[in-house]
């Protein structure tokens, strides 16, 4: 009965921290406005209006976009002493290679907005920790759909391609984390 009452607390909690991460993605959406016109005035690449000067280190940016997007969700269970297992979901996103390109560089976007920091990589494949717990293992991935559909509403990725002489594609769509697609790559889904 207490294990009863444990996962509804749990439960319960989660509920309360996607409510509060909704109103407080809400909040920052609504406020966002305010700041727009200060943020843009600092980004590289734009017209400062005191100096009058562009910064000239943005890279080209390129058509078309880095396609063939696929996003796949895979498990891990470890069983522990005293019927507990330790589990983990992570996310997976490959795309298709794209012509000339040096490496690749994700950005993160979150409800607030862009992440201004780019990770950059050579694979064509990138992989997180979108969910775990440790918990009995009668209960088996506890509370896995919910802590999934958190990351959904709140965290996603997009990729470019990175080539030579300071040209990079057009962003990618935005995927969230923790959804998933049904379309294959052509090669294998582990690409180099």
């Amino acid at each position: 009965m207490n294990l009863k009452i444990l996962s509804l607390v749990q439960l319960q909690c989660l509920r309360l921290m996607l409510l509060l991460t909704l109103i407080f993605g809400l909040i920052l959406i609504v406020d966002d406005g305010s700041s727009i016109a200060a943020q843009k005035v600092g980004q590289p690449g734009l017209i400062n209006p005191v100096t009058a000067d562009i910064t000239s280190s943005q890279p080209q940016v390129i058509q078309p976009s880095v396609t063939g997007l696929v996003s796949t969700l895979s498990d891990e269970v470890e069983e522990l002493p005293a019927q507990l297992i330790r589990w983990s979901t992570y996310w997976q996103l490959c795309w298709e290679a794209y012509p000339e390109a040096e490496a690749y560089e994700l950005q993160t976007v979150l409800m607030e907005g862009k992440s201004p920091k780019f990770k950059r990589q050579s694979d064509r494949c990138f992989r997180i920790q979108a969910a775990s717990n440790e918990n009995q293992k009668s209960q088996g991935l506890l509370n896995r759909d919910l802590i999934l559909l958190l990351h959904k509403i709140q965290l996603g990725y997009r990729v470019r391609a990175v080539l030579d002489n300071n040209r990079v594609s057009e962003w990618s769509q935005v995927m969230a984390v923790g959804a998933t697609t049904t379309s294959q790559l052509n090669s294998t889904n582990n690409p180099s």
